[in-house]
């Protein structure tokens, strides 16, 4: 009976700390920006971002994708900025842009595990969410066909996803599309960043 309530326990402790690791709290990064922006204590940022470099660590490393080894690589090069935004005078361009590029690699990187985690239907918030984080990100990305793109192509998604929360066949036919869309959307993403 020990055994079993060891295991029991041993099994719950490894899931929930899985789904703590899958659920980064992308606000930190906001509220810390906010808090730059604003003149807050330097030290309290700092401190706020040292915990969200540990915790996207630990997501990326949850998922074996693409993007994982891309969000620890931005994940590092945050860290890096520490010091400097601790001592007041970090490039705040280049902690916004790789701030925005991590939440680029979040948002891909859970679609990504959307994608390979069956079906999509039920999901639509989860993907607007995500596909929406791509979206506000697309301005770090640069310019250029390639830009383009990847934004027409998300769009088509957005259109589509409300019909994921539907049944039937022409929900079958909705979640189709949004797959190939992700995929496709994911692909060229993937060769943005």
């Amino acid at each position: 009976m020990r055994k079993s309530i060891f295991i029991l326990s041993f099994i719950t402790l490894f899931t929930f700390g899985n789904l703590q690791a899958q659920s980064f709290d992308l606000g930190m990064l906001d509220n810390a920006m906010g808090m730059i922006k604003s003149g807050d204590n330097n030290t309290k940022v700092a401190g706020i971002l040292g915990d969200a470099v540990m915790s996207l660590k630990d997501e990326a490393k949850s998922s074996d994708n693409n993007f994982s080894s891309k969000l620890i690589s931005q994940a590092t090069a945050l860290g890096g900025l520490i010091p400097s935004i601790q001592k007041g005078n970090a490039d705040m361009n280049l902690v916004q842009k790789v701030i925005s590029t991590i939440k680029t690699l979040v948002a891909a990187q859970r679609l990504k595990s959307l994608l390979g985690g069956g079906s999509l239907l039920g999901k639509s918030s989860q993907v607007n969410s995500n596909v929406g984080l791509i979206q506000s990100g697309l301005g770090a990305l640069g310019s250029g066909s390639s830009v383009d793109k990847l934004s027409s192509v998300l769009g088509a998604v957005t259109k589509k996803s409300s019909k994921l929360e539907n049944t039937g066949i022409f929900a079958n036919l909705a979640e189709k599309a949004v797959s190939k869309k992700l995929g496709t959307s994911l692909n060229l993403l993937n060769g943005l960043l």
